[in-house]
């Protein structure tokens, strides 16, 4: 091999290694930017949860938006298209958060009257630690528009179908009388929701931890358990 065939090759494999560098940074470069914009989007949710818990939808601007998450007004824009956009998301959140924490509560048990008294005790152990998030999902929400009414009655009606599974399951041992599960599930979730609205509204009952108690006898007591 000659001297310039050789140096030919090496040129060529530092050329490969540079690419790979190159690239490596390209990727590097791209993964913060991404985190970055990351960061900045749940800059933008956790100052909207607190300012929609504080005003309605309609009296929060874009700007006082953008001046709560610390960001310019024109910033907003690169991550969301309006304020629609925006609580929209900030729903789908939370509904996934509640229905994680449902779903954790309820492994912890078998018995299907455990489960029952888990999901309701799962959302207002919830509500309680994030009482502005519940200010916005059953207080703010409901008045905007259809399609946040419409989420809403997503996340009821699943709450109904954990409820009325429950119950199918309790009347199939024998633990309750002969009756229409999907009624029942729906006055039950119906009672927790008033209760919990009216917390929100009011501030009574002053203790949303012991209504609890007082809600699953009242609602156990309607469907004339089986002891």
């Amino acid at each position: 091999m000659n001297s310039g065939s050789f140096l030919w090759q090496v040129s060529l494999i530092l050329q490969v290694i540079n690419r790979g560098r190159d690239g490596m940074m390209a990727y590097r470069q791209t993964e913060r930017v991404k985190e970055k914009r990351a960061q900045k989007r749940a800059q933008i949710i956790k100052a909207a949860r607190e300012i929609f818990a504080q005003k309605s939808y309609q009296e929060v601007s874009i700007k006082a938006l953008a001046k709560k998450a610390k960001i310019a007004t024109g910033t907003f824009y690169l991550y969301f298209s309006n304020k629609e956009a925006l609580i929209n998301m900030i729903v789908d959140e939370m509904f996934q958060e509640l229905l994680a924490c449902i779903k954790e509560e309820r492994a912890c048990f078998t018995d299907s009257l455990d489960k029952l008294q888990a999901s309701m005790k799962a959302c207002i152990k919830l509500f309680v630690k994030e009482k502005e998030m519940a200010k916005i999902l059953l207080v703010q929400v409901p008045g905007v528009n259809n399609a946040f009414n419409a989420k809403l009655i997503e996340i009821e009606n699943e709450m109904i179908r954990f409820t009325r599974n429950d119950l199918d399951e309790l009347k199939a041992q024998g633990r309750l009388p002969e009756e229409d599960t999907l009624v029942s599930a729906m006055a039950f979730v119906g009672s927790f929701r008033q209760v919990i609205i009216n917390w929100l509204r009011e501030g009574k009952p002053e203790d949303l931890d012991k209504a609890f108690a007082t809600l699953m006898e009242y609602n156990m007591r309607g469907l004339g358990q089986v002891k």
